[in-house]
């Protein structure tokens, strides 16, 4: 019998195997991008990700954004707004992005029969950095859902962050902003760890987001005391917003929530190091990888292309809310 070579068919297979050669090089160089799935051992059975019903989960299927351009603003850097990805990740998830019109209406609404010292306090705020902390806390506590800041790209389905089993039982779910043990990078953070409130995400009336909405009122007032003025005419600096009402503040009332709930946790250095998210309760803790798969480990390689890893949300860091930054991006962009 004579075999005959087939030039046609040696062509095809050249040009498959320069495809493949390419998207595994591309794969190597830029590993946040094109997430090619990681190979199952054998036996292994692909994980499905149950919907639960909405009268079964604490948390709303709602997205929050918000958007606060200032009057000097020169560009809008389309490139780290990610709400069309927002969107298209959620699919039967409602979507809002909040601008300064209907965030007043919301707030004057929503707290001013019961608790006018807020609307009072978020009017009063003139850093546009405090007013939109300020804003996700209260959008968060009286109608839940999900808040993302601009610069955040999700990565994974919400309706996959946790298992369905834990969803039914989770209130809250925070994820880790610094690792110092793990995120080399983190010289931002002076804490062993940090908890980002970049990306939240909470059922309506949880009681940390009323203590954190209490903590934040305190400490402004307490701010335009030290300046001997009111709230209105205070100056609030980068620091003083990170520990009133940014990321510092939020840490300590969430390790003091957590503290109540376990007697274990003594401090922030108890989160150090974690692989895997913990629930406290009805509070969940991501691990900083989760909403942070924007950092590299200690060997220069992304924690995406880890196999025991899983990246959910990816945050760039635009920085707008900085009084040193360039009038180039929206407010709410990020920190």
């Amino acid at each position: 019998m004579i075999l005959c070579h087939s030039p046609g068919r040696s062509y095809v297979v050249r040009i498959l195997a320069g495809v493949v050669f390419a998207l595994i090089t591309f794969k190597l160089l830029f590993p946040s991008f094109l997430p090619l799935p990681l190979p199952q051992s054998r036996g292994q059975k692909a994980e499905v990700t149950l919907r639960p019903p909405a009268s079964e989960i604490p948390i709303p299927r709602q997205i929050w954004q918000i958007f606060f351009a200032p009057a000097d603003v020169e560009i809008l850097d389309e490139s780290v707004i990610f709400a069309s990805e927002w969107v298209f990740m959620s699919p039967g998830y409602g979507f809002h992005m909040f601008n300064e019109l209907d965030a007043a209406e919301f707030v004057d609404t929503t707290f001013l029969p019961s608790r006018p010292e807020i609307p009072a306090t978020y009017h009063a705020l003139r850093n546009p950095a405090a007013k939109s902390d300020f804003l996700r806390y209260l959008l968060l506590l009286a109608r839940g859902g999900i808040y993302a800041d601009l610069d955040t790209q999700p990565l994974a389905r919400p309706e996959d962050w946790l298992p369905a089993s834990n969803r039914r039982d989770t209130s809250l779910i925070i994820g880790l902003e610094s690792d110092s043990t793990r995120d080399r990078a983190a010289g931002f953070a002076t804490e062993p760890v940090q908890f980002c409130q970049f990306t939240i995400a909470a059922a309506p009336n949880h009681p940390l987001l009323q203590r954190m909405v209490d903590r934040t009122i305190a400490a402004l007032q307490d701010l335009a005391r030290q300046q001997n003025t009111t709230l209105d005419q205070a100056v609030l600096g980068d620091e003083d917003v990170i520990r009133a009402s940014g990321p510092k503040g939020w840490s300590q009332v969430v390790l003091e929530w957590i503290k109540e709930t376990d007697a274990s946790i003594t401090g922030l250095h108890d989160f150090q190091g974690m692989d895997e998210p913990r629930y406290y309760g009805d509070v969940a803790v991501l691990p900083v990888e989760s909403f942070r798969s924007d950092y590299l480990c200690g060997w220069g390689l992304r924690w995406g292309t880890e196999k025991s890893r899983k990246c959910l949300v990816r945050h760039y860091f635009a920085g707008a809310w900085r009084s040193s930054s360039k009038n180039t991006r929206s407010r709410g962009a990020g920190r």
